[in-house]
């Protein structure tokens, strides 16, 4: 990240004392009367240039970049300065897109990537400002703060339909994208942890299954690192996530880049494919998730494909466990969900007819009737 005067790119819209920002994250922008802190934005740039693109996840920062653009162009289709730390601007802003459909999740998100610009900038915003605060509890209270279309879970059945329309598993991309679909499933993970496990993250334990390390999540942004098994499946072996792991292995360890060396542990699990068959050790993006679990859903002819996403394998293995019975705390430690609340919404479906009362009601009416 650099600073640099502005009487050049930024003096159009802020003045000669405006101050260009080049940030990584929201490219440049445009402090007004930053001219006057042009030595303080130096140094703060100059620190922020280290942790701006650490501090969230590539999902993350990509939504940030989304938000921070629609923002930045409908200030100055106004005629505003998106980086005014002016609160009534923003309340404007949230009333504007949550007429236009906009989710209170997703409007939270939007204020949260014009903050972190702001702080880039050097410049306060108050999010709790009281004004803004009320234009969002009207939101919510109007449009109530319900999510937005879930994925649809990709349950066992469905996991099984995808895996009988995928490439045999004698191909390497057969056994790549079998292992990447059971072991999302198993270890109910994001699309981004799946892409970017590592050859040492993964280990099978013969008569048990497979232990994932995930190394860095949403949940654990700082890497503290989180481990769950997955039980091998032998009655099944086309539903076993530790055999169609050690298939898939079977291929990645011919791959070029593997030398055979310490540093090997390192490497990318799952990596691409050419049209020749032979893994070529390049890693793979979380968008790749997102393709495979797409178009396996298609190809298996299930219904309502479009619904189906990077998250359906983790939504598939969630849900299955709520059906089985799982208490909370285990499911919890499997999906390694912080809110409660978010993991109580896989169990309650399922709780709904567990020792419903109605149940007891109705045969006890049965039985005086009869």
């Amino acid at each position: 990240m650099t600073a640099d005067s502005g009487d050049g790119g930024g003096e159009g819209r802020a003045g000669a004392a405006a101050l260009v920002l080049d940030t990584r994250l929201f490219g440049d922008l445009v402090v007004p009367g930053g001219g006057a802190r042009a030595e303080e934005l130096r140094a703060l740039a100059a620190r922020a240039a280290v942790y701006a693109t650490k501090a969230r996840g590539e999902g993350t920062l990509r939504a940030y970049r989304s938000a921070w653009r629609g923002y930045a162009a409908w200030c100055h289709s106004l005629g505003r300065e998106p980086l005014a730390g002016d609160p009534d601007i923003l309340a404007m802003y949230v009333v504007k897109r949550a007429d236009a459909g906009l989710r209170l999740a997703s409007l939270r998100v939007h204020l949260a990537a014009i903050q972190a610009a702001h702080r880039l900038a050097g410049i306060a915003l108050d999010l709790k400002d009281p004004r803004l605060a009320m234009v969002l509890e009207g939101v919510a209270r109007t449009k109530g703060t319900r999510p937005g279309k879930r994925a649809a879970a990709a349950t066992p059945d469905a996991l099984r339909r995808m895996l009988a329309a995928r490439p045999g598993a004698d191909t390497a991309l057969g056994a790549r994208d079998r292992a990447m679909l059971l072991l999302g499933f198993g270890a109910a993970l994001r699309r981004a942890e799946l892409a970017a496990l590592r050859l040492g993250e993964v280990v099978c334990e013969s008569g048990r299954g497979v232990t994932v390390l995930v190394r860095r999540s949403k949940t654990d942004p700082r890497a503290a690192g989180q481990q769950v098994a997955v039980w091998a499946n032998p009655a099944e072996p086309g539903f076993c996530a530790m055999a169609a792991l050690e298939a898939w292995l079977g291929f990645r360890r011919r791959a070029a880049d593997l030398t055979g060396g310490a540093s090997d542990a390192e490497r990318p699990l799952f990596c691409a494919v050419t049209k020749a068959g032979r893994p070529t050790g390049q890693g793979l993006s979380d968008k790749a998730v997102w393709r495979l679990v797409k178009q396996a859903a298609v190809d298996a002819g299930l219904p309502a494909p479009e619904r189906f996403s990077g998250h359906s394998l983790r939504a598939g293995l969630a849900t299955a466990a709520g059906e089985a019975g799982a208490g909370l705390a285990d499911l919890m430690r499997q999906t390694r969900h912080r809110s409660t609340e978010v993991a109580l919404g896989y169990l309650r479906p399922a709780d709904l007819w567990r020792n419903n009362v109605t149940e007891k009601v109705f045969r006890t009416a049965r039985k005086e009737d009869g």
